[in-house]
């Protein structure tokens, strides 16, 4: 019992003078807790500059974020959209390159093929007539 007394004391000294701390925004979020008075009217993003000239935006759902601000306030999101989208778009011209020089590589091989392949026909040919020219000549007509 004296035990739990002074765990319930001590307990309750740590919470009565323990410093009474506030709740701190996510340093990750974006909703700002009391935004600054806008300077410039919304974009066509959501966004707008206060008076210090930084960028401040609405909070706005994917589906409704509309990244048409390039270059001008526009929301994190859209920044990371547009370098994405860059990112696909580089790896698909990679992609498309990559098969394209392996038709290259392909239709060479086939056409060195073909070239081998009459090449070969013509010293089988030349080989033909050499034999035929210095077969018997008994054998020859006259």
């Amino acid at each position: 019992m004296r035990l739990l007394l002074s765990i319930l004391s001590v307990f309750g000294l740590v919470t009565f003078f323990a410093p009474l701390t506030e709740a701190k925004p996510k340093k990750d979020s974006q909703v700002e807790a009391e935004p600054p008075e806008a300077a410039t009217e919304n974009n066509a993003c959501g966004c707008y500059r206060d008076k210090d000239e930084k960028c401040h935006c609405i909070k706005v759902s994917k589906a409704k974020l509309k990244c048409q601000c390039e270059n001008d306030c526009e929301p994190p999101e859209c920044t990371a959209k547009r370098q994405h989208d860059e990112e696909k778009a580089a790896e698909l011209a990679l992609k498309k390159a990559k098969d394209r020089d392996k038709k290259a590589q392909e239709e060479a091989k086939k056409a060195q093929a073909q070239r081998d392949k009459e090449r070969k026909a013509e010293q089988a040919k030349k080989e033909k007539e050499k034999e035929k020219e210095n077969s018997d000549p008994r054998w020859k007509l006259q």
